[in-house]
């Protein structure tokens, strides 16, 4: 069984140091930025360290981002697999598009031929 609060605190260090290299921050630059020392961001980051609430809000903060991107597990991943899902489904829908509007053309061609 996975130890989930070891598995929360793994993903909440790799979001942490993602967002922050995104930035361009070093853990002193975001220890500034949040009002947290740099120790704190150390042991964050090294999943040493569980955080409260006010931290999560400070830390996204400074980050620029919402407090729930913390915590998801493979953020990055799972808005591509959005686009790709998204993509697929606009390519059914054309071909959808295509085929009933072949369709209507046909029975409009069908149509017209019967009232000749």
């Amino acid at each position: 069984m996975i130890d989930k609060p070891v598995e929360v605190r793994k993903i909440l260090s790799k979001n942490l140091k993602e967002q922050r290299n995104k930035l361009g921050y070093t853990q002193e630059k975001l220890a500034e930025i949040s009002g947290l020392s740099i120790q704190t961001i150390n042991d964050i980051e090294g999943g040493r360290k569980w955080l409260s609430d006010k931290t999560i809000s400070k830390l996204a903060t400074a980050l620029h981002i919402e407090c729930y991107q913390l915590l998801v597990p493979d953020l990055k991943n799972q808005n591509k697999n959005e686009i790709i899902q998204t993509r697929q489904i606009l390519g059914l829908m054309k071909k959808l598009k295509k085929n009933i509007m072949y369709q209507i053309e046909e029975n409009f061609i069908d149509f017209l031929k019967a009232s000749q």
